[in-house]
């Protein structure tokens, strides 16, 4: 399978070389991190801040038991303690330093596997010669938080699911899918939206294959740290109405609302017992949506809709997020514009959170309701989120985009 989906070398290696060089942008933004004695994470924490950290090398044994520390989902425990072992193994070698950050430097080795990986399926499913795999390949949310988080490597699976499904491949999808919700469960909605069209024709052959599928080999990974360390694998378990709501969620941007309007704000915390509500009601909204339309959806369009509610329900809307949406918002609207003004806000709200407070630029009118530019920028990115999921469900009810995905260009 030709995941690159051109006809040139050049067009592969080009694609490969603008996702190289996201990944080395990132590395550089992040080298002051990195420098002893220049103090970035003590100045700039948000900037320093990753989910790869060294100190995770250290230790024998959790390859069945979520990483060296017990708490990482079981497939990044099995990555994290392999790469520790190789960190160990090139620290005891002549001349090498560990305090040089060797689990870091190769974990970031593998996370950029990962995006290149992620951009070579994007570019198979686009069937236009790469043209949206382009656009991804550089996009800021991978270079602002993409190298600092195993979840990377959930977005290429997820991806790359939703590519054997296209491609009619069910079980290779359900085994890629079980491997998926072993690393996060946001994956998952790919095996809902398979559901929800598997309802629409009333044939759920697939579906029951993907099924066993994903199953199956999330059993077979998840099996040994459950059987062995109950209470700690249930930790890894978070669902999407769990932890505090955030201002940076719509929740939170509801609550500023509803204090510039009444001058009296609601405790975003209780926000919490609606999350699950939303998500339902979302999820009920996306599957009328399927069964209504009178052309077929495609399985990506879907899956953008289920993930982006189960986002805009949920008590946070971070960068994180932004980075399971990119590829999936990039095939569903196929406008690089879009794109681009989407992953400008994106930018814009990472710098608030970066930068101290009083390095903010105050824009006039915002004080007399209290607001500043993170809370404007919180709302703002909500509503272009919000817009996107309007544009992709009018997508679907029109049925002009989805005949484009997961086909070959002629010629």
């Amino acid at each position: 399978m030709n995941l690159l989906g051109g006809s040139r070398s050049g067009h592969h290696a080009l694609l490969v070389g603008l996702s190289l060089y996201a990944v080395m942008t990132a590395w550089l933004l992040r080298l002051p991190c990195r420098v002893p004695g220049w103090g970035a994470a003590e100045s700039l924490p948000a900037l320093c801040a990753t989910e790869v950290a060294p100190g995770e090398a250290s230790g024998a044994g959790g390859f069945f038991t979520g990483g060296p520390a017990g708490d990482q989902p079981a497939l990044v425990g099995m990555i994290t303690t392999v790469v520790g072992w190789l960190a160990d193994g090139l620290s005891a070698l002549p001349g090498a330093d560990v305090d040089r950050g060797v689990f870091a430097d190769l974990s970031v080795l593998l996370l950029a596997l990962a995006w290149i990986g992620t951009v070579a399926v994007v570019s198979a499913l686009s069937g236009r010669r790469g043209v949206d795999a382009f656009v991804l390949a550089l996009a800021p949310a991978v270079v602002l938080v993409g190298f600092g988080t195993w979840d990377l490597w959930a977005v290429l699976l997820m991806m790359l699911a939703l590519l054997c499904h296209v491609r009619g491949s069910p079980v290779p999808a359900g085994i890629v899918l079980g491997l998926a919700a072993s690393v996060a469960l946001f994956p998952l909605v790919v095996l809902l939206a398979v559901l929800l069209l598997a309802v629409r024709y009333r044939q759920f052959r697939d579906f029951a294959v993907v099924l066993a599928g994903t199953v199956l080999t999330w059993a077979l990974v998840n099996g040994p740290f459950l059987l062995t360390a109950r209470d700690r694998w249930a930790r890894q378990l978070g669902t999407p109405w769990d932890g505090p709501v955030e201002g940076s969620s719509p929740w939170g941007v509801w609550a500023r609302v509803e204090q510039a309007r009444t001058g009296a704000a609601p405790d975003p915390a209780g926000a919490g017992q609606w999350v699950l509500l939303a998500l339902v009601l979302g999820f009920v909204a996306v599957l009328v949506l399927t069964l209504l339309t009178r052309q077929e959806p495609s399985v990506v369009q879907v899956a953008f809709l289920l993930l982006a509610v189960l986002v805009l329900s949920g008590p946070s809307y971070s960068l994180v997020h932004v980075l399971w949406l990119a590829p999936l918002v990039v095939l569903s609207r196929r406008s690089w514009p879009e794109f681009a003004a989407w992953q400008l806000v994106e930018v814009l709200w990472w710098t608030t959170l970066v930068l101290p407070e009083p390095a903010w630029p105050v824009l006039p009118g915002l004080g007399l309701i209290g607001w500043d530019a993170q809370d404007l920028l919180a709302a703002v990115r909500v509503l272009l989120l919000v817009l996107l999921v309007v544009a992709v469900a009018v997508d679907v009810l029109r049925g002009g985009r989805a005949r484009r995905i997961g086909l070959s260009e002629p010629g």
